[in-house]
């Protein structure tokens, strides 16, 4: 019984047990206000910038298609191989928050990117002698959904230190949220490219090939694949293109890092799947290099890069009007010729129709929260009010 007594009556266990008591007892208390504290503080901006890539039908890795097809993976995932960080660009934005309620935030947010990217950064066969390439600047309006799965903790109590003088609770840890959000947004865009093409001289006589990397053109209103026009395979309308204007899906993770109550950093990695297949200007097949050329111009028969890069040899019978280029072979027959065929030929495919185009954000953002008239303490009802005078 005395050794009960003199272990009770140690002085230090004292000290711990005054300190260690008050804070279960106040947890509960601090637990309604952390519960209603965002009533105080509903409104919140943020202010950012940060890196973007894209997933378009251009650039991308070395590996074939065949080769990411065989990787062990979903759909999506597969296409991350296809990210081409040698095209990575910049994004700005900007963001107010409303907090709904503790863990879930509405935001509306703006941006401004640019993306791009370029046959040339490949190694894959069928891309870099297609040798297209695209930048575009993305103007983004967006509504979107925050949703904590873990907030960030904030106040003195997490300054506390034992007697020895080391923080009671794990500080970094602590102070870490971290987040998911999804929403709906629109974005304007405008893809435009520089001349890299290359095209056979004897065969195409009338082509200025001055100096390529010049100056970029606007590719939309050039009808690079036959928009619009007669056998369109992507079904315009007689002089129609695809718009400057589409819907985008914003979906990702963030975390959140607290240095006081009101003021912070946050992480992001955001995607945007669009409802669009035209970011790069490149969807579905090569046209009528002659039919783009009669309606709009040598410059948009140029850029579709009809008949450009490297030209194989072809045997065939049966030619009655041998295109320019093709020598007549006797040996076989008076109707066979070898004729230079590439893979950019009329009808051939240019991009790939079945997938939409993607972009990416990852940015870094400071923010801070605004005081409301409200105080967080007369918002809670008088019911928890009561609960938490009974709790002492």
């Amino acid at each position: 019984m005395s050794k009960v007594v003199g272990i009770l009556y140690n002085p230090r266990l004292i000290l711990i047990m005054g300190l260690i008591i008050p804070l279960l007892f106040k947890s509960q208390l601090r637990g309604y206000y952390d519960k209603y504290d965002y009533r105080r503080k509903r409104h919140e901006i943020n202010i950012g910038a940060g890196a973007t890539s894209c997933l378009t039908d251009l650039g991308g890795t070395d590996m074939t298609l065949i080769e990411i097809n065989q990787k062990k993976s979903t759909k999506y995932l597969k296409s991350l191989y296809d990210i081409d960080l040698a095209k990575t660009k910049y994004v700005i934005n900007a963001a107010y928050l409303y907090h709904l309620t503790n863990k879930l935030n509405f935001r509306a947010n703006i941006s401004y990117a640019n993306i791009s990217a370029d046959d040339q950064q490949t190694q894959e066969f069928y891309r870099n002698n297609r040798n297209l390439n695209f930048t575009s600047n993305i103007f983004e309006l967006a509504a979107i959904l925050e949703f904590y799965i873990k907030k960030p903790s904030t106040g003195n109590r997490y300054n506390l230190k034992n007697s020895f003088g080391k923080k009671i609770a794990p500080k970094f840890l602590s102070r870490l949220g971290f987040y998911i959000f999804g929403g709906i947004g629109g974005f304007y865009y405008e893809p435009m490219a520089k001349n890299n093409l290359f095209y056979d001289k004897e065969r195409f006589t009338n082509i200025d090939f001055k100096p390529i990397n010049t100056n970029k053109v606007k590719l939309r209103e050039l009808h690079t694949e036959g928009q619009g026009m007669a056998n369109d395979p992507a079904g315009f309308l007689n002089g129609e293109t695809y718009s400057k204007y589409s819907v985008c899906f914003p979906l990702g993770f963030g975390i959140e890092k607290a240095f006081t109550n009101d003021m912070g950093v946050k992480i992001e990695l955001g995607f945007r799947y669009t409802m669009t297949d035209y970011l790069d200007d490149v969807s579905g097949y090569y046209y009528d290099r002659d039919a783009i050329e009669s309606v709009y111009g040598a410059t948009a028969a140029t850029m579709s890069g009809t008949y450009s890069g490297d030209t194989w040899e072809s045997f065939e019978y049966g030619i009655l009007n041998a295109p320019n280029g093709s020598t007549p072979v006797p040996s076989l027959g008076d109707d066979a010729y070898k004729i230079e065929r590439t893979y950019t030929e009329p009808g051939y495919q240019r991009g790939n129709p079945e997938n939409n185009d993607t972009y990416a954000y990852i940015t870094f953002s400071l923010y801070k929260k605004l005081k409301s008239k409200t105080r967080s303490y007369r918002t809670i009802s008088i019911h928890q009010k009561r609960k938490i005078k009974a709790s002492f």
